[in-house]
């Protein structure tokens, strides 16, 4: 069940209540609080009878990337083996393919959640898409598999 902002105001009220005097004044000075939190946090300050200083918000410092395109990804390959799904990344990675595993974390675990969340997924930029297929279909048919008189020297 989703939270309500009544109910995460009143954990974060829950949450600086249960703070030391300085714990809550070095929160309130760290500047990374939400409206909400600073709110709450000048409310229990005055609750103490502490006097808020006043409170100055540290923006994140962004680093420009420079220029982007927006890529999307696209599932080429799911599996309920993490492995597997591993073994056709790296193929693909050898390729020249980036790939990522969606999901591999919470389906190694907690197995049983695989099948809920679909096992994992392989997904490849959008625009490597046919080629990722093409090669998962290869490893899928046994044509990347070795041979005994292969050499491997």
């Amino acid at each position: 069940m989703p939270h309500s902002q009544d109910d995460h105001r009143n954990e974060l009220a829950d949450t600086f209540r249960e703070l030391g005097d300085e714990e809550l004044v070095e929160r309130w000075r760290s500047g990374n609080l939400t409206e909400v939190a600073v709110e709450v946090a000048r409310a229990e300050l005055a609750r103490r009878g502490i006097s808020a200083p006043p409170f100055s918000r540290i923006e994140p410092v962004h680093e420009d990337p420079g220029p982007q395109g927006d890529v999307s990804f696209v599932t080429v390959a799911r599996s309920l083996e993490p492995f597997q799904i591993e073994m056709l990344r790296a193929r693909l990675k050898a390729e020249g393919i980036e790939a990522f595993a969606v999901d591999a974390g919470i389906n190694q675990v907690n197995p049983l959640v695989s099948i809920a969340v679909g096992g994992v997924r392989l997904m490849v930029p959008r625009e490597s898409a046919d080629e990722a297929r093409r090669i998962v279909e290869l490893v899928k048919a046994g044509r990347f598999a070795l041979r005994d008189d292969d050499d491997l020297g």
